[in-house]
């Protein structure tokens, strides 16, 4: 843990840009608001390559990601937005995401003058960047740790870095579990041979299993894994005779499969007692039988709402009505 944070520490005097500037001046590493484990472990990996720079949590984390934070929070550089020194900020670095709406206040930063470097890195193709970067690396990759660890390994196992220094076990761990998360342990779609290469690197540098298997939460989608943190950034929760009641609206192009499990995951990460998820998308009426002409009823779409609820009060058992309000609805 000492040598993580002496490293780190050390190192501010020999970051790109430092020969011109101030000791105190900042390089930044911004994961996104309620940050995941792949934008962590991503955010941590810059940080073994770019030594001196500071970890910042820019609007909350996922309560797994809060929970594994509350105990190794000490292992890594993090430092609190409110405690940065807009006007020391020397250079800005923006992991799994390009867009500075999921950025919370620290989207400002982007806009300072004294900037030498903004740099994203992410692995979402599909997703229009509205940031003003001027390194930017987007691959096809099951996660973005995974470019990150790419360019770790290609450094340490530089002949030239022999011995300079090692990858720390508590660093591998993080950056392990940000691949395993947001590839469903290499089971979704998204993963790649790639993906598999990173992971078993790092588990030759000391990534810790058992910490792995206490924290990594396989089993969601990436599409589901996008609705879940939109979801936990939008509840809305009231007390209703002495328990405590969630609810929150989503919003999809089309139905989306598997927001049973979505639901079940909410209500396990957060500390309501009973939820309520709602989900309004466009259904085109017939739609396995679309007729050639557009104007034709049959192509007539509209929105549907399907409404999903969880609970975890004891003899809690669903009303006579509940079969026909889970079912789709027009709006």
């Amino acid at each position: 843990m000492k040598l993580l944070l002496a490293r780190c520490t050390l190192g501010e005097i020999a970051t790109p840009g430092a020969k011109n500037a101030g000791f105190s001046a900042m390089d930044l590493i911004l994961c996104h608001t309620t940050a995941d484990f792949d934008a962590l472990g991503a955010a941590v990996g810059l940080c073994v390559l770019r030594p001196g720079s500071r970890i910042v949590l820019t609007g909350g984390c996922h309560p797994t990601v809060r929970d594994f934070l509350a105990l190794h929070r000490d292992e890594y550089p993090l430092i609190e937005r409110r405690a940065v020194n807009p006007q020391k900020i020397r250079s800005i670095a923006i992991v799994d995401s390009t867009q500075r709406d999921r950025l919370g206040k620290a989207a400002e930063w982007l806009d300072l003058p004294q900037l030498n470097e903004i740099a994203v890195f992410d692995h979402h193709l599909e997703a229009h960047s509205d940031i003003p970067a001027t390194i930017s690396q987007i691959e096809a990759v099951g996660a973005t740790t995974t470019l990150i660890v790419e360019k770790l390994r290609e450094k340490l196992e530089n002949p030239e870095n022999s011995g300079t220094f090692r990858l720390q076990p508590s660093e591998a761990t993080v950056m392990a579990l940000g691949i395993h998360v947001d590839t469903g342990s290499l089971t979704f779609e998204s993963a790649t041979p790639r993906d598999a290469t990173a992971l078993a690197w790092l588990m030759s540098q000391g990534a810790s299993l058992r910490v792995i298997a206490e924290y990594a939460e396989p089993g969601l989608s990436p599409q589901l894994q996008d609705l879940l943190s939109e979801a936990l950034e939008n509840l809305r929760s009231d007390s209703l005779h002495g328990y405590s009641v969630a609810w929150v609206l989503l919003y999809t192009e089309a139905f989306v499969p598997g927001l049973s499990s979505l639901t079940a995951r909410l209500l396990d990460l957060t500390e309501t007692d009973a939820l309520l998820l709602g989900n309004v998308y466009k259904y085109g009426e017939n739609d396995s039988k679309r007729s050639a002409n557009p104007d034709s009823e049959e192509q007539q779409v509209s929105n549907r709402l399907t409404i999903i609820g969880r609970s975890r009060i004891e003899g809690t058992t669903p009303p006579p009505w509940l079969p026909a309000m889970l079912t789709q609805y027009k709006l």
